[in-house]
């Protein structure tokens, strides 16, 4: 999941395979707040 602020900070979460992209609010520590972060894309399972 990448920051709506666009700092380039990212963090990985699981999530069930056929939900929706994920939308949460967490804390982004390069812009120092809390932010959206967005899932990009998914991830092929293996």
């Amino acid at each position: 999941m990448k920051s709506a602020a666009e700092t380039g900070y990212c963090f990985n979460v699981r999530r069930l395979r056929l939900q929706e992209k994920l939308v949460l609010l967490r804390y982004d520590p390069i812009a120092k707040q809390r932010v959206l972060f967005t899932e990009k894309r998914k991830i092929r399972s293996v």
